[in-house]
């Protein structure tokens, strides 16, 4: 109560937020604030029916403040309404707002007002309190709190970050932390239990909570359990599940589709402890006030760390003597949600030390960005720090100066052209930034009365250990020269010329998508910009004497991640990014302004390094070795399926293989999933890659798309097309080929290994386990030569790989990927041909060194699957609990990517150049793409 009000008497009206756990006294703390602070009329705005019923009544009654003796008994309660439907009448709405001390609402009721009316509601209101804040930044919310952008507003909420990354606005002015929260005894003790069972994991999570529950209930103490689940279906299913467990214990489901009438009935059993279970949908959420809620069975987790804290929040709340600690089953989940959850789903996890921790480390990212925005002091109130997003966009200046001196922008751009006023600096951070307003004549008329405004963002950034000053602005019409010189006291020099091309220096594969290109001799031509294929004309040799590159764009890989730069002769450096908040596009400088300035980088080097795209009118006469369909599997959701007849399977695990591996005609390949395949073939005619099926046409069906062919899906996700030679082919049909020679793989590198009593025709060993298979003498081969934690045999269609082995070394996460291939012919020989598919299997293996994460997703899903589908496990060292051990250390850990190949039909003795050339340009793309090693078993 004190932060706010000392945060009211600064005369900021920026929202003030407070942070403080579920079940710690929020609403005790409005009403603190309404009798300290003597609110003339107050608003209060709630999520939903059940918290504005809820909170209202408290208001009415003065909650515990009276019942302690904060406030006399004498005192007269505030007159409290209650709004759950719109007014119509302007003057009905006038009125009943003038009867009140305080208004409770949800965001609907106030919108099915009119407009007129709303507004006179609002405008007799003097504060604003948001309960549940995280919502805030949903546009109904928000434009309430806009209706009171000059008047004082406080945010309440437990988590003060969203799933969606978009900010709540405001400051922080109290945190209560949750760590201070459970020493108070706010919150009890949670004991915690993760599940795992790859077979039938709703059941045992049913059991194990059941068991607690009756155990509580022996105990005398007054518990009920809640399982949760993400959708209605889920919950007839689970509630059915629980009703076989425990028929005595009541269970009942709660969820948005049942009546009105249904859903009281179920609370009714709940509170008459007629019902002791209650499988729900996303209800009994915010705000609800439950105690004897105690057993959380955690059938599907939440994906984000706020509505995880929420809900654990509804369970730990402290209540009467016949209340004890609360408990939490959690089924693991896979991989994809809250990057800070994987602790606390771990399966030894104290959960009342990691949400301490988690929850102190969310809030103080929040905090962080607090700090550097605090360190602005004054800010402008015209446009809010919170709302800006410049683009990733610099010039950079070398400066020679002891300090800088940003008040002297003010008078170098016009105090009258000032849109904020004061303009913001940060002493601290060197960072300083303001709106500029610019009137010019339109372009369109001789109007001497009718001008075009214009709004620029400036932000400029000196990193004095550097002596780097880097500017932004929407105005890209200059370098800001005058603004530069300015701060620096006159020192700037701007960084341009070939030398800003540096930002592309150390980034490999680097493939130029615009291209401007000034003629220095033609006054017919002078400039010309080339995008896409057309981007080749702007690196043509025989015009290099009379052409310069004036600005390139170009997406490449640095340290293994994907990223787009640009970059202008005149200085200015750019990404295709907007920056989230004015610290990320600090930090963005620090990272290429270094290269900017090291003039030890050469721009020959850097030129030398660009792949030039080129239109292609026919297939590339190149031995085509994979087809890599990407986007299916940046989603692990089994519901988009590919069908044919009667039977389906999941698009995730799609495979497209090529079966013929000639340099000429069309391309041909299966396109497979589980038992459902069909052959396809592919061309490239005119710049344009097309997909016809060769037999019965395979659909993709959703329910929100319907079913479409999959040559027509094909089409519209663009796969990505790999050849031999370092060569591959993006949609429309355009070649991206380093121009370079490539040095022989070292073939005294053939890793020879005994395949004595293999056949070598036999690829996989199968769920027996067939020792006579080349998968099998794979495995074994490879798992001696290291204490790996954990192997899997993957192989299927849609594998990520047909053996994958794990380990931990220190900070780092070893990732072996192996790829068989069975011989084409009882003996081994130097057969290229033997090499193709293994070479394309292996290429395609570089994404999983961006994408970890998906990885161990991939693998739960499909570990899980075959223990459903087929009653077996891949797992042939390490167990579950080691695959999920592994997922929650991943993201801690640097990935290092291996990929194996093992072909005993290769010969290393007799092995011939163009195998050498085929797996040289194989390792040249894992390492460049991926930071990858790559290593052959083959025959002696």
């Amino acid at each position: 109560m004190h932060s706010v009000l000392g945060h009211w008497t600064t005369g900021s009206v920026e929202p003030a937020t407070v942070v403080m756990p579920t079940g710690t006294g929020k609403t005790e703390t409005m009403l603190a604030l309404l009798v300290a602070a003597q609110i003339e009329r107050l608003l209060v705005v709630v999520p939903s029916d059940a918290l504005r019923d809820q909170i209202a009544a408290k208001f009415e009654q003065f909650g515990v403040l009276q019942q302690a003796g904060i406030i006399s008994e004498s005192a007269q309660r505030p007159v409290v309404g209650r709004l759950a439907h719109g007014f119509t009448s302007t003057s009905n709405a006038a009125e009943w707002a003038e009867a009140c001390n305080v208004i409770v609402t949800t965001p609907p009721a106030l919108a099915a007002a009119s407009a007129e009316a709303a507004k006179q509601l609002v405008e007799r209101c003097t504060t604003l309190f948001v309960d549940e804040a995280h919502h805030v930044a949903a546009p109904t919310w928000r434009q309430i709190r806009d209706m009171f952008s000059s008047r004082r507003v406080v945010q309440f909420t437990a988590t003060p970050y969203r799933e969606d990354g978009r900010r709540l606005g405001g400051r922080i002015v109290y945190e209560f932390p949750l760590r201070e929260a459970q020493s108070d005894g706010y919150f009890s003790a949670i004991d915690y239990t993760s599940v795992i069972d790859f077979g039938e994991p709703d059941r045992a999570i049913a059991e194990r909570a059941v068991a607690r529950l009756r155990r509580d209930l022996a105990a005398g103490l007054d518990h009920l359990l809640m399982a949760r689940v993400t959708r209605i279906g889920r919950a007839r299913e689970i509630r059915d599940l629980y009703d076989e467990i425990a028929p005595d214990l009541g269970p009942v489901a709660l969820h948005s589709t049942l009546s009105g009438k249904a859903r009281r009935d179920g609370l009714d059993a709940m509170r008459s402890r007629a019902s002791r279970i209650v499988v729900c949908v996303n209800m009994l959420g915010e705000g609800f006030d439950l105690p004897s809620l105690k057993v959380a069975a955690v059938h599907d987790a939440h994906r984000s760390l706020g509505i995880t804290l929420q809900f654990v929040g509804r369970f730990a709340r402290t209540a009467d003597a016949d209340i004890g600690e609360a408990s939490v089953f959690v089924a693991r989940p896979d991989s994809g949600y809250d990057p800070a959850l994987r602790k606390l789903y771990s399966e030894d996890a104290d959960w009342n030390a990691v949400i301490r921790d988690l929850s102190e480390t969310a809030v103080g990212s929040e905090r962080d960005l607090d700090e550097f925005e605090e360190a602005f002091g004054t800010l402008p109130d015209e446009v809010p720090i919170r709302t800006l997003e410049p683009k990733m966009s610099a010039v950079v200046y070398r400066t020679r100066c002891a300090g800088w001196s940003p008040e002297a922008l003010p008078d170098l751009v016009g105090v009258e052209n000032l849109v904020t006023d004061p303009i913001a600096i940060n002493e601290e951070d060197h960072v300083t930034w303001f709106v500029v307003e610019r009137r010019e004549p339109v372009q369109w008329a001789d109007l001497d009365d009718m001008v075009e405004i214009t709004y620029d963002l400036f932000v400029l950034y000196w990193d004095r250990q550097r002596q780097l000053l880097y500017v932004n602005s929407s105005d890209k019409g200059s370098t800001h020269d005058d603004l530069a010189r300015a701060i620096s006291a006159g020192t700037a020099e701007l960084i341009k010329g070939e030398a800003a091309y540096r930002v592309m220096a150390r980034v490999n594969r680097l493939v130029p998508t615009n291209v401007g290109v000034l003629d220095v001799r033609s006054r017919s031509r002078r400039f010309s910009m080339h995008v896409g294929a057309d981007v080749i004309a702007g690196f043509t040799e025989a015009e290099a004497q009379t052409k310069a590159k004036t600005n390139i764009f170009a997406f490449g890989f640095e340290e293994g991640v994907r990223v787009s730069l640009g970059a202008s002769l005149k200085g200015r450096v750019w990404s295709y990014r907007a920056a989230p908040t004015l610290k990320h596009w600090v930090d963005w400088c620090d990272h290429v302004g270094p290269k900017m300035a090291d003039d030890g980088i050469s721009i020959d080097e850097v030129m030398r390094g660009f792949i030039r795209p080129k239109t292609l009118d026919t297939r590339p006469e190149l031995v085509p070795l994979a087809i890599e369909l990407w986007e299916p599997l940046l989603s692990t959701s089994e519901e988009t399926r590919v069908q044919t007849g009667d039977s389906d399977a999941p698009l995730v695990d799609l495979e497209l293989r090529i079966v013929d591996h000639s340099t000429t005609g069309p391309i041909v390949f299966t396109a497979a999933a589980d038992d459902v395949s069909a052959l396809y073939e592919l061309d490239i005619t005119e710049g344009a890659i097309t997909y016809r099926a060769r037999e019965a046409e395979l659909q993709v069906f959703s329910r929100r798309a319907g079913a479409r062919p999959l040559s027509d899906y094909l089409r519209r996700t663009d796969p990505l097309l790999l050849f031999e030679q370092d060569a591959v082919v993006v949609s429309p049909g355009i070649l991206l080929q380093p121009d370079r020679e490539i040095a022989p793989f070292d073939l005294t590198r053939l890793g020879a290994i005994d395949w004595d009593g293999v056949d070598i025709r036999k690829e996989s060993q199968g769920p027996e386990r067939d020792p006579t298979s080349v998968q099998h003498r794979t495995a074994m081969e490879l798992m001696s030569e290291a204490e790996w934690e954990l192997v899997i045999d993957d192989d299927g269609t849609g594998e990520i790989a047909d053996l994958v082995l794990i380990r931990r070394d220190d900070e780092s996460l070893t990732i072996t990927l192996v790829h068989c291939k069975f011989s084409s012919q009882d003996e081994p020989g130097a057969r290229v041909a033997d090499l193709y598919e293994l070479c394309g299997q292996a290429q395609k293996s570089a994404k999983w060194r961006h994408h970890s994460a998906l990885l161990f997703r991939h693998l739960l899903r499909r570990e899980r699957n075959r223990n459903k589908k087929h009653g077996r496990s891949g797992i042939l060292l390490g167990s579950g609990e080691t695959l999920y051990r592994l997922e929650e250390a991943a993201p801690v850990l640097r990935p290092e990517i291996s990929v194996v190949v093992a072909q005993p039909g290769l010969s290393k003795a007799s092995a011939s150049p163009a195998v050498a050339q085929l797996l040289a340009s194989t390792e040249l793309y894992l390492r460049e793409t991926a930071s990858a090693a790559f290593r052959v078993l083959c025959s002696a």
